[in-house]
């Protein structure tokens, strides 16, 4: 993984005075471009902008050569004639100015996303100017701050490749980030969205040719996510599946390869084809990973066993038949299940895995996924000690715990000198995310996406994470950089 770059050649200014400046501007001159248009003349201009001011200086006009007829014979074909040729000055000045249609989708992106060409993911706002806007966090104090940039992204080094992000996530670790919590001054300024997808723009220098400009990618970063372009290193990326829309995308890889991967790894230590009639366990079954889990094994017929508040058994038992409700407490369910589980899948750690271990049987087997705490135990009010907790847990289930077996994606995914495995992890990772895009092409998996936010509004969300406002439905949050704060509707 690498660290969040910044934009080069671009400089910090305020969104709303400059657009206001920039659109009167341009107002001016194209309307003086119309009056121009009846004596063919061409006309050349210089606009010199900065945050203050903006100044037109005319160029010398040249008259059209003298065989190019003003007007024809038929008033309706030289109105028409007219309008084109007014167009076509009006197109020049806008690339002139640099006011180019770059928020337009490809049509073929447009039917990758759920809704086809009126889908609300790919209806985007078309600003007068090539805008970067990003939500940053500069203070540990917490609280996003919406920044406005300009002009041009550029790809930050060789290896790098400059994508323009048409959706990332908002996870519960960006949460935790964005308040303050597991972050250093050295890590600052952090921008969140952790999982990107999106069109190649530019590459670098060393970047293989097997990645070109306009290749849809997708893939996992540090942070950086919610902003409208991302210069990464390209090792970080695959290509995104074509059958495979943005947010369904995200989910997949961010939520289901999780789940996917536990269970892989669950049958392979169990030396088992298929889950059919084994006791399965999810300490969190509400989380979005836990109902990935619940529809995968429901599909291979597995006996399942859930974790939750009361308030969700209900919800929880109209998604399988073959699922058992039991209450968040360990020491609830223990007595019941003692060395009755095949499977225990523990992505809440509640008790350092102990009534997990318990309720396996002599041949079970026990899978930790990452999970996310929000107590805020910072030591001195600075050391987060539930982050530190959560590696020890981590490390001793991973080194010491025997019928045990830790599962991160992120570490699979990632590619580097260490491992002499990395290469085949990443092929495995990248087979068993194709694999899941046949499945949801096929309809056997709906991956569900809880909420669709715009740039504006991802500073809301580190609070609704921690009150439990949003979260707690199993869904993927999903933000999209390229609309505007309501234009997006959450399912």
């Amino acid at each position: 993984m690498v660290k969040l770059s910044s934009w080069k050649r671009s400089f910090r200014i305020s969104s709303t005075a400059f657009s206001a400046q920039q659109s009167k501007n341009t107002d001016k001159i194209l309307a003086s471009l119309k009056l121009q248009d009846e004596s063919k003349e061409a006309v050349e201009t210089t606009i010199v902008e900065s945050p203050g001011e903006s100044k037109q200086q005319p160029v010398k006009q040249e008259a059209q050569p003298a065989d190019v007829k003003t007007k024809d014979a038929t008033p309706e074909k030289g109105a028409k004639e007219g309008e084109t040729n007014t167009e076509t000055m009006i197109q020049a000045l806008r690339t002139k100015l640099g006011l180019h249609d770059v928020c337009n989708e490809d049509a073929e992106l447009t039917s990758l996303d759920e809704g086809g060409a009126t889908s609300e993911e790919e209806t985007e706002y078309k600003p007068d100017l090539l805008q970067h806007e990003k939500m940053v966090l500069e203070d540990l104090s917490g609280g996003l701050a919406f920044l406005t940039f300009s002009r041009f992204a550029v790809v930050d080094e060789s290896t790098h490749i400059l994508i323009k992000v048409r959706a990332c996530t908002f996870s519960p670790e960006d949460a935790k980030k964005c308040s303050g919590i597991g972050l250093t001054k050295a890590m600052l300024p952090y921008v969140p969205g952790q999982f990107v997808i999106g069109t190649i723009e530019d590459v670098g220098s060393d970047v293989p040719t097997f990645f070109k400009v306009g290749d849809r990618v997708i893939g996992m970063v540090d942070g950086g996510g919610c902003s409208r372009f991302l210069s990464a290193d390209v090792d970080n990326f695959v290509k995104a599946p074509s059958n495979l829309g943005n947010s369904t995308a995200l989910a997949l890889m961010q939520d289901w390869m999780p789940a996917y991967r536990a269970l892989h790894m669950a049958k392979q230590s169990t030396k088992r084809a298929n889950l059919f009639g084994m006791n399965l366990l999810i300490t969190d079954s509400m989380s979005a990973a836990g109902q990935a889990v619940i529809a995968l094994a429901s599909e291979e017929g597995a006996n399942i066993y859930c974790c939750a508040e009361k308030t969700y058994h209900d919800y929880l038992k109209s998604l399988s038949s073959r699922i058992t409700c039991l209450e968040s407490n360990p020491e609830k369910w223990l007595p019941a299940l003692e060395e009755q589980m095949d499977v225990v899948i523990d992505n809440t750690c509640s008790d350092g895995y102990v009534s997990s271990c318990e309720a396996l049987g002599a041949k079970g087997v026990l899978i930790s996924l990452p999970y996310v705490s929000f107590d805020d135990n910072r030591l001195f009010g600075l050391f987060d000690m539930s982050s530190f907790q959560r590696k020890i847990d981590s490390t001793k289930a991973k080194y010491t715990m025997c019928q045990t077996v830790t599962v991160d994606t992120k570490e699979e995914f990632e590619i580097g000198n260490e491992d002499e495995n990395t290469a085949e992890k990443r092929l495995n990772f990248v087979r068993d995310f194709q694999y899941l895009a046949v499945m949801h092409d096929k309809g056997i998996i709906q991956p569900k996406i809880s909420e669709k936010v715009s740039l504006q509004e991802v500073s809301s969300y580190p609070d609704k994470f921690k009150s439990g406002a949003v979260g707690t439905s199993g869904g993927t949050v999903v933000c999209f950089p390229w609309k505007r704060e309501g234009d997006v509707a959450s399912p």
